[in-house]
């Protein structure tokens, strides 16, 4: 027990203090502006050219795990709970 716990005086009010402020007049929007007036002399940041390559085939199966029974078995799995797993895009 320290010497604080049987201490009974309530911290003084302050009246001023309060959680909100005055009546605000003006409606504060919360919307998007203008956009900037030199928005039209910016330079326009660079973009990376999209390759046209296609993915190898150790790269599919790295992604895809390479295991042709995980395959199998997944196309198993749906045709017995009557999906059509198998299709062509």
């Amino acid at each position: 027990m320290t010497q604080n716990d049987d201490r009974n005086d309530a911290l003084p009010v302050n009246p001023v203090l309060s959680v909100r402020g005055p009546d605000q007049t003006e409606h504060i929007s919360a919307e998007q502006g203008d956009a900037p007036a030199d928005v039209a002399q910016r330079p326009i940041p660079p973009m990376l050219t999209p390759s046209t390559e296609g993915l190898s085939a150790g790269e599919v199966s790295t992604m895809l795990g390479g295991d042709a029974s995980m395959t199998e078995a997944n196309e198993a799995l749906g045709t017995a709970e009557g999906l059509d797993t198998i299709t062509e895009s």
